[in-house]
């Protein structure tokens, strides 16, 4: 905006190559670099005449040169700026985008309502600091780590775990006191984090600020420990990533790159219940009566009236003429894990977070729920279809992750120990900036890998295939022309 008003004319002239997110060219060939480096490139004129009256915009004009280095060497040499067939863009609020948009696409997208619009209440996940010390596989090693690092002075702490220098909203110091303030009872605030998809470990955990965690978000993490709860968890923008993968859903509190260890997108999380603003140590863990749907309640009247149903406040089961708070999770989940929908709207998917459509009527949002009830359960490793395993573990040995190298449909952990017939699409399967089959085992490279972990992995397997089931099966119920 601030460009635009500043300028007459830009003109953009996009030479892409941006190895980070795999360009291609539009007809599948290869589109390379005009230099040697990974980031994208663009020529960008900006012209000022003084003429422009200070409140209005100025035009945009783009231009796309795919193709090999020498190809793109070879344009640039021979067109002057007046030979180049640049296209004049009408970039609009509130992003204005210096990019070509397809705006019959953009004008149904909005049509649909935004999940931060639905779940008003939400925030990006905790944020360690230091997540190696912090965050860990189990609570018997937060547990030996406290201990240890409460033994040691501050300096021999910082060395022996490689803490570095002191920041702004992390100090071993601040760390120190918030331990020693809980005394022998700290153990009670060891609870579950889910760090990565399927990867569910554990820490210390107060909800106070610059102490163990730097921030660890403690007004919305609290109301998935106050109780029961389940929310998900979004990217607001993706950048880095080759599509849109970016959602996930959580029980717990839960790491700031759960979807994505990229800056730009970093995970929020929108609980599907608040509970009061009471002390911890006052909560009835166990009371549920309190809670409240973190639902915009006006947009849920309007859905309930698209769809001639009541809405059932708290956990009835659904009848024919009502649906739950957990039944619009599950709608919601099963829209954003439609490839129709992510191939779709891809380019507005990159710019915030979500739009989902209205359901066009009950039947079909009843079909979408059932689909994204399914999904939720696989992911949380709640569903009797992950006991059904379709994978192998035949070699005995020391269980110790060596390295993670695939084999045909095995992956070897070490020499003698493998895990066999892992299908290709589980193996390549992406959440957010995550390949979880991948992931969870080069996570855990040098430990020995227990007996639950080892069948977690196998677990991991049948959710991925499963959930590549789905999916398609979410595209039947969900045409493009109804959103």
């Amino acid at each position: 905006w601030h460009l635009l008003r500043s300028f007459d004319k830009i003109y953009i002239l996009d030479l892409h190559g941006n190895t980070l997110r795999k360009e291609k060219a539009p007809d599948g060939s290869a589109d390379k670099n005009v230099f040697d480096i990974r980031q994208g490139v663009s020529i960008n004129l900006f012209v000022k005449t003084g003429k422009k009256p200070d409140d209005a915009l100025g035009k945009v004009f783009h231009f796309d040169l795919f193709g090999k280095r020498e190809s793109k060497y070879d344009f640039l040499e021979n067109h002057s700026l007046n030979q180049v067939e640049f296209e004049s863009l009408k970039p609009a609020a509130p992003h204005y985008f210096f990019k070509p948009r397809d705006h019959s696409l953009e004008s149904e997208y909005q049509k649909g309502f935004s999940v931060a619009d639905l779940m008003p209440v939400f925030a990006s996940g905790v944020v360690t600091a230091r997540d190696r010390f912090t965050i860990h596989h189990s609570a018997t090693e937060v547990r030996k780590t406290i201990e240890t690092f409460l033994r040691l002075s501050d300096q021999d702490a910082r060395e022996r775990f490689n803490l570095g220098a002191d920041a702004r909203d992390w100090k071993v110091s601040s760390a120190r006191k918030e331990l020693e303030a809980d005394g022998p009872d700290y153990q009670r605030r060891i609870v579950p984090i889910m760090y990565r998809p399927f990867d569910r470990r554990h820490t210390y955990y107060t909800g106070r600020s610059k102490g163990f965690h730097g921030d660890p978000r403690g007004k919305i993490m609290r109301h998935f420990l106050s109780g029961k709860n389940v929310g998900l968890a979004l990217s607001k923008q993706f950048k880095a990533s080759p599509g849109y993968h970016h959602v996930f859903v959580t029980k717990e509190i839960f790491e700031s790159s759960l979807v994505s260890n990229k800056t730009s997108e970093i995970g929020y999380g929108f609980p599907l219940y608040l509970y009061p603003d009471t002390d911890s140590e006052q909560q009835n863990l166990g009371d549920r009566s309190s809670r409240k749907p973190n639902l915009n309640m006006d947009l849920v009247k309007e859905i309930a009236a698209n769809l001639k149903m009541k809405f059932a406040h708290g956990e009835e089961q659904r009848r024919n003429d009502a649906f739950s708070p957990e039944d619009l999770l599950d709608y919601i989940y099963a829209v954003l894990h439609s490839p129709g929908y992510r191939k779709t709207y891809r380019e507005f998917l990159k710019t915030d977070f979500p739009r989902a459509p209205f359901p066009a009527n009950k039947k079909q949002f009843l079909a979408l729920v059932d689909l994204g009830a399914e999904l939720r359960t696989l992911h949380l490793m709640e569903s009797e279809k992950l006991n059904k395993l379709i994978t192998a573990y035949p070699q005995t040995g020391n269980n110790i992750v060596r390295q993670v190298k695939r084999e045909k449909d095995k992956v070897r952990i070490n020499k003698t120990q493998y895990f066999a017939k892992i299908p290709d699409d589980a193996w390549d399967f992406h959440i957010g900036g995550f390949q979880p089959a991948q992931k969870y085992l080069k996570d855990r490279k040098g430990r020995e890998l227990t007996f639950d972990e080892r069948r977690h992995y196998q677990k991991i397997i049948v959710a991925l295939v499963e959930t590549e089931k789905i999916m398609k099966e979410i595209d039947a119920h969900l045409p493009l022309k109804t959103i």
